[in-house]
């Protein structure tokens, strides 16, 4: 349980009796965001940003008087890209931040859930789950280390701060974590279905960005805790929880971007591959059984984009219910990273973070933009238009308005909906002035003035 507000308290230091309140929605020069229809009829990308009052791992476990106590805060960054009409989209963009806070994480309420899926779409793809709760609980509720980028991201696990504390890069989620988020997940998608009576044909992707401090025991050292995450001086714990194909990106403190998700193609992410494949009796050359996708399912359209069941470009969605039966489903990625100012940990400890620390911001961009930038590309964007504007101008919100310019510029009559969000983490501004794209970037907005001569 928890609250869902879009509105931060800060207090002012010259006045400890009063407090300022701030949209989180009209701080620019932390939070920016821009959407845009670029070259459709319609927009159907939304995007939602509210900060979570939860409890904290503590209070979840042992709360027996029911002290209704909300000291965690947690950024919420949601980006949608809908499709096939705007119902579910604008469904998810109302309401998804706010049954986060509501969820009270259950096992026994879980495994309701799941048996309504499998009275409610009757194929093997949700009967094995249900029968195998058990097994599905402890692998991705219980026991999972919410760690796939682990095959992306190796090293030592253990981490030390300066007072000799311990930290676990790889178990930054607990149970809790987890199952509120598989928990709010399924149980929307599924209100979703039962309210309406129409048939729903459209579908909305998600990357959902949650943002918290990594110690809940010294909350209290919090001055501001709505605001923790403006100029933070500590460690954070940063996770996504991913259906489809939105891209979160992460620049470092030298400029380099990285990928925090893995999209949900046919055929294209190998865990996608495995769980929606057969087992065929052919052996490859070395003798091995090999897992190979079943045409019946994946096919090409006639540009060559591959698709399940004919339909959909994701195999992980909201809505989209007619391929549910088949396994086209709302179970969330998940992604955990330790991010943040590097302060309080030894110098030769912050190679053991993913990104070395120090990070300077969060870009979160539909495939609109993807599919038209590189990710090097994109960050290179933010810092080059840093750079050149300054500070002062090129804030987040500067940024994000000049990206949507860019595409628009760079985009065919057929582009697709883009937006984007940026978020400004503390080490803002002090990356390398290095633009390693920028004459790709030219040369992608001269070959599209060429071809509309």
């Amino acid at each position: 349980m928890g609250i869902c507000t879009k509105t931060l308290r800060y207090n002012l230091p010259q006045n400890k009796q009063g407090n300022l309140s701030l949209k989180l929605n009209k701080i620019p020069t932390y939070l920016g965001y821009t959407t845009s229809r670029v070259n459709r009829f319609y927009n159907e990308d939304r995007l939602s940003m509210n900060l979570l009052k939860l409890q904290t791992t503590n209070q979840e476990k042992y709360d027996f008087n029911n002290d209704k106590k909300y000291d965690l805060p947690v950024l919420n960054i949601n980006i949608f890209d809908g499709h096939g009409g705007d119902y579910v989209v604008k469904e998810l963009e109302r309401k998804l931040s706010e049954e986060f806070a509501k969820c009270k994480p259950n096992k026994e309420k879980f495994f309701d859930i799941l048996k309504e899926y499998k009275d409610t779409f009757k194929e093997n793809y949700w009967s094995s789950i249900y029968k195998n709760r058990e097994k599905y609980f402890d692998k991705y509720i219980m026991n999972c280390s919410s760690k796939k980028e682990n095959l992306l991201y190796n090293g030592s696990r253990m981490i030390f701060d300066k007072r000799g504390n311990l930290i676990d890069k790889t178990a930054l989620l607990t149970d809790i974590d987890r199952l509120r988020i598989y928990q709010t997940f399924l149980n929307l998608d599924l209100d979703i279905y039962k309210e309406r009576k129409e048939e729903i044909t459209s579908g909305s992707t998600v990357s959902s960005l949650f943002l918290a401090p990594l110690h809940e025991d010294n909350l209290d050292e919090l001055e501001n805790k709505d605001i923790f995450w403006i100029n933070n001086k500590k460690l954070m714990k940063l996770y996504i929880a991913q259906l489809g194909d939105c891209k979160v990106l992460i620049c470092d403190k030298e400029g380099i971007a990285h990928n925090l998700t893995l999209a949900h193609h046919p055929n294209s992410n190998k865990f996608e591959n495995k769980r929606l494949s057969k087992k065929k009796s052919k052996n490859n050359k070395n003798g091995n059984f090999k897992d190979t996708i079943d045409e019946e399912l994946i096919s090409k359209d006639s540009f060559g984009e591959e698709r399940f069941l004919n339909s959909y470009a994701n195999t992980r969605s909201f809505g989209d219910y007619r391929g549910k039966s088949m396994g086209l489903t709302s179970e969330p990625d998940l992604y955990s990273y330790l991010i943040g100012c590097t302060k309080e940990i030894p110098y030769s400890e912050t190679s053991k973070l993913q990104f070395g620390g120090d990070e300077c911001f969060i870009v979160m961009v539909t495939d609109g933009i993807s599919n038209l930038m590189s990710d090097q590309e994109i960050v290179d964007f933010v810092t080059s238009t840093v750079n050149l504007r300054g500070n002062k101008k090129a804030t987040p919100q500067f940024v994000c308005d000049e990206l949507i310019k860019y595409i628009m510029a760079i985009g065919s009559k057929q582009a697709d909906n883009a937006t984007c969000v940026v978020l400004r983490l503390s080490n803002w501004g002090n990356w390398p002035l290095i633009d390693r794209t920028g004459k790709t970037r030219e040369e992608k907005l001269y070959m599209n003035d060429e071809m509309r001569e």
